[in-house]
């Protein structure tokens, strides 16, 4: 399904596969019995994670302004690579981040910016919420790939985020349990 969200060019793909085996009868021919296993949350989880977590890389660097790996480098260049989420598909169409004055940085990740809080987190419930819809399941999948992304940035960078990157991911997580309370669910059962 593709997100319906103009600044996102992500697909949430949806995986099912199946398990058959045929058993035989005397006399009555092959009766066929089927079983499936639908991964669609795990893999939308994954999606999830991966999504808040590279919202949060570009987030944290602009707020320290480092270098880091070739990866992250080409990230931040703006550079896109087969099979890796980019700038652009997170919506940004800006000056490459590593190119950014110190001004620059400020003027992006502060209130109204492209990677303010508010911003950043809509971005991240936005994709959870279109990918989700109203399925309780997914929400919690996805609400448990978005904390998963930003455990998996705070290892990237080496322990504690920024400030601003917690301020984040609580925001996101509201809205995403604002969605799950308007579905008469409690949010706190979700959780993971």
């Amino acid at each position: 399904m593709q997100i319906a969200q103009s600044t996102m060019n992500l697909q949430y793909r949806a995986l099912d596969f199946s398990i058959s085996k045929s058993v035989g009868h005397d006399g009555d021919g092959m009766a066929t019995e089927s079983m499936s296993l639908n991964v669609r949350y795990m893999e939308f989880t994954f999606q999830s994670s991966e999504f808040m977590q590279k919202n949060s890389d570009a987030q944290s660097a602009l707020f320290h302004m480092i270098d880091h790996n070739d990866e992250m480098k080409d990230f931040l260049m703006g550079i896109e690579t087969e099979g890796k989420l980019s700038l652009k598909d997170l919506g940004y169409e800006g000056k490459p981040i590593l190119k950014l004055s110190p001004e620059e940085a400020t003027t992006l990740i502060s209130d109204g910016g492209f990677f303010s809080v508010e911003n950043t987190a809509r971005r991240g419930a936005d994709f959870v919420l279109s990918g989700a819809g109203d399925d309780l399941d997914m929400l919690k999948a996805g609400r448990e790939g978005i904390v998963r992304g930003f455990e998996e940035a705070e290892k990237l960078w080496g322990g504690k985020l920024p400030d601003i990157a917690y301020e984040t991911q609580k925001r996101t997580l509201e809205l995403i349990d604002e969605k799950i309370q308007s579905l008469g669910a409690n949010a706190l059962d979700l959780a993971a």
